[in-house]
């Protein structure tokens, strides 16, 4: 895949650019509205627990006065998110298209993109954002069985230890099972509306299902990289390192994560990307 990633590269380096900008700008944002810094106080603030900071998390999203503000800042970025998605996505992922393809290298594939795909990628946005909000929170409410159980097993009831291991194991299964089969199929639904299909979700879906299980195991090796490279990146003391490995790491990860997701799109479906 690395190799593959770095010929494509080599063809399109817009690629390589247009995610690096992109986490150059969200490196930058991440200093003035630092997630990670506000994940690492909320554990901090319950104790260091992983059970105690979910729960915090769902007390913050069920508070009455709490819901008003979530529910509008949730509109507002699932609009601003969809406008850029359909503004940079649809001649990035050309671009990669390109790229992986054998033809001469096309040009002004962004512009094309944005003409002929905005409106359809901006929908596609909107609904796929939304169905990614209301996933998080099933995902949420869906695993308080299974805290609440460890954390009794844990703390008070320790002969409910081996109950407790089956249900985080059955929870956890389930979750990952789901996100896979979400996350497979709105990858693909992207591509494919790339595609002369009226129905890029029926298409993607199709060619999805004709490497499902083989993409499950790539998406699984690359969340472990991500991780890993995370780990690696935040043990770094010095914050100028720590941005500049981050912003690398990222960068060459997302590039390669891109190029997989279009090569098995393209190996997988029996309708070619438009590029015309």
């Amino acid at each position: 895949m690395i190799r593959t990633t770095v010929y494509t590269v080599i063809k399109q380096p817009l690629i390589l650019i247009t995610i690096g900008i992109i986490m150059l700008v969200l490196a930058i944002l991440n200093l003035f509205v630092p997630v990670m810094a506000m994940i690492i106080g909320i554990v901090n603030m319950t104790g260091g627990s992983l059970i105690d900071s979910v729960l915090a998390v769902i007390q913050m999203l069920i508070e009455p006065r709490n819901i008003p503000i979530i529910l509008i800042s949730s509109v507002v970025l699932t609009i601003l998110l969809s406008v850029v998605i359909g503004l940079l996505l649809p001649g990035y992922l050309l671009t990669v298209n390109d790229g992986l393809s054998k033809n001469v290298k096309a040009k002004r594939l962004f512009i094309f993109g944005i003409r002929k795909y905005f409106l359809r990628f901006f929908l596609i946005s909107l609904r796929s954002t939304i169905f990614t909000e209301i996933l998080g929170v099933i995902i949420l409410v869906s695993s308080v069985p299974a805290i609440v159980i460890t954390r009794v097993a844990l703390f008070s009831k320790p002969d409910l230890t081996l109950a407790a291991v089956f249900i985080d194991v059955l929870t956890v299964c389930v979750i990952f099972l789901g996100l896979s089969f979400y996350t497979i199929y709105t990858y693909n639904w992207y591509i494919s509306a790339l595609t002369a299909s009226r129905k890029p979700f029926k298409a993607g879906k199709a060619a999805a299902d004709r490497c499902f299980w083989k993409m499950t195991i790539g998406l699984l090796a690359f969340d472990i990289v991500f991780a890993a490279g995370l780990f690696v990146v935040y043990m770094i003391e010095n914050q100028v390192f720590r941005y500049i490995a981050g912003w690398v790491f990222t960068t060459c990860f997302f590039t390669t994560l891109a190029v997989y997701l279009v090569k098995s799109f393209r190996d997988s479906s029996r309708i070619p990307i438009e590029i015309q």
